[in-house]
């Protein structure tokens, strides 16, 4: 059994987007949509879970970063006709599932998984930049798509120095890495990374400041919980 009738597809169907998703898969397994696809993106194994994936987060993304309008959806629909000369019959089906995503809003950590799998890591750049065009199409990024682009960033695996030229190259401030608040250098070891939170955690521990005034023992409570949180993420990044 293929994995498009197996466990493949069975995951892609289950959850809040039920048979849409599994809709959309079968239309693009076409030969004619898989070779497309195949001269376009070389190396895509599993193309009908890519595509599927993709309009999922394009349409998750532009969701978080605003009214979801024409525009929005114009910039998914011009990926697929430039990239892979899709028409209006393949749009509709491309548009029932973003239909589904605005009504359903699901958790996308494991589209990006699979997204990833699908293109065996080749084409992670290529959706964080599709993510900020999405983003930008209207208005300025606000911070929700911003948090979720940078967990999609995470997800793929994505260095923090590829991510931010990503990001330059739409005018965007680079983020702040955990390594930055850590005050460590981006190779630093584990134990490196163990040594400095515990250092710095220490440091600005509330209690060690709960005698100063209210200004310095706020700063102070800020700055542990990004201490904590940096220290959190690298956690899962480096599997400390």
């Amino acid at each position: 059994m293929s994995w498009w009738m197996g466990a493949g597809l069975g995951f892609l169907r289950g959850g809040p987007l039920g048979a849409v998703v599994g809709g959309t898969i079968e239309h693009f397994l076409g030969k004619k949509l898989q070779k497309k696809l195949q001269d376009s993106l070389p190396g895509i194994i599993h193309q009908g879970e890519f595509i599927s994936c993709l309009v999922i987060i394009l349409t998750r993304v532009g969701i978080e970063s605003g009214e979801f309008g024409p525009k929005k959806v114009s910039v998914i629909h011009k990926f697929f006709i430039k990239n892979l000369g899709y028409g209006p019959k393949d749009l509709k089906h491309l548009d029932g599932l973003i239909k589904e995503v605005q009504s359903k809003k699901p958790d996308i950590d494991r589209f990006v998984d699979e997204y990833k799998k699908s293109c065996q890591g080749n084409y992670n750049l290529l959706l964080l930049a599709l993510c900020y065009q999405i983003s930008l199409i209207v208005d300025d990024l606000n911070e929700e798509a911003q948090t979720l682009i940078k967990n999609i960033g995470l997800i793929l695996e994505v260095p923090y120095e590829k991510h931010n030229e990503v990001r330059a190259k739409y005018s965007l401030h680079p983020f702040k890495t955990p390594y930055q608040t850590l005050e460590l250098p981006s190779n630093a070891s584990n134990d490196e990374i163990k040594k400095a939170y515990r250092k710095m955690a220490s440091q600005y521990h509330p209690d060690r400041v709960s005698m100063e005034d209210e200004v310095i023992v706020q700063k102070a409570h800020l700055k542990f919980i990004e201490i904590q949180s940096a220290y959190q993420e690298l956690g899962k990044i480096r599997k400390i």
